[in-house]
């Protein structure tokens, strides 16, 4: 159960991560601020399901969800290019 878990915590990291990027580039570009609250909420949501989710499963499962993330972060930082290899 913890690997479905972590897949799953990895993807939904992707996305968060992504959204964050997307939403630093509308406010520095001077983007849509409904956009960017829209971008906000929706990243938010998106997290909070996915580690209560996990958090129901127990600890292990979360533990998962949560490395599933921080994987993630580091894909999209190295994808975004701010971060060297």
């Amino acid at each position: 159960m913890i690997f479905p878990f972590a897949l799953l915590g990895a993807a939904a990291g992707t996305v968060h991560f992504v959204a964050i990027s997307r939403d630093a580039n509308l406010l520095a570009r001077g983007g849509s601020p409904l956009a960017a609250f829209g971008l906000r909420l929706g990243r938010a949501l998106l997290t909070l399901v996915v580690l209560v989710a996990a958090a129901r499963q127990g600890w292990p499962v979360l533990l998962g969800a949560a490395g599933g993330f921080m994987v993630a972060r580091q894909i999209v930082l190295r994808w975004l290019g701010t971060v060297s290899p």
